[in-house]
């Protein structure tokens, strides 16, 4: 999981000269502020982003299993 998310597409937000919107859920960059829960939850950057998360965590080594004693193992 990355700590911030910010490579999301974006558009400028006409009324003001330096404010940024998602492109997909409208919500201010402001807002956002990097944090993927701050998006919308309809939001398709979100839904992508967090089924990634989803695979990355699923390739991860259980530390669990590392920590087990082995028969092998001579004390």
């Amino acid at each position: 999981m990355k700590p911030f998310y910010i490579d999301y597409s974006q558009e400028k937000i006409e009324e003001h000269q330096h404010a940024y919107r998602c492109l997909h859920c409208k919500i201010p960059t402001t807002i956002i502020f990097g944090l993927l829960e701050n998006h919308a939850k309809d939001c398709s950057y979100r839904i992508q982003q967090s089924k990634w998360t989803q695979l990355e965590a699923g390739l991860r080594p259980h530390k669990t299993h590392f920590d087990e004693p082995h028969i092998d193992e001579v004390d």
